[in-house]
């Protein structure tokens, strides 16, 4: 448990840290001179916002398993998390690029992502 812990707050703590580099930086632009997409900035900007979605979330789901779920080995507990926390961070993702990309407003997606997660508990 504590590998697991302290694995992922690093990985928090160095995606936020180079993300806060990243937007600081005057040259780390989405757009060029001619207001053309830049692949590769926007490509890493959303690996390391997905990163640390997928972290925030794994944290999350893992003290609500820790808070509600004691009775449960904990290498369960850990993989469940995992899974959870993925789920939820490719449905961001997901809602993120489509708004990005002008196709679906962020609430609507945000509002759907909800709906199928619901549904994931229901079925």
């Amino acid at each position: 448990m504590i590998k697991f812990l302290t694995t992922t707050i690093g990985v928090l703590i160095g995606t936020v840290g180079f993300l806060y580099y990243l937007i600081q930086n005057t040259s780390f632009l989405p757009l060029d001179i001619n207001g053309n997409y830049i692949v590769t900035n926007i490509v890493v900007l959303f690996f390391l916002l997905f990163i640390t979605v997928l972290c925030l979330s794994i944290l999350i789901t893992f003290a609500i398993r820790l808070i509600f779920f004691k009775h449960v080995d904990m290498q369960v507990n850990i993989k469940i998390a995992v899974r959870y926390g993925l789920f939820i961070s490719i449905g961001i993702l997901v809602a993120y690029l489509l708004h990005f990309f002008h196709i679906l407003n962020f609430i609507w997606g945000f509002a759907i992502l909800i709906v199928v997660i619901l549904s994931l508990f229901v079925i």
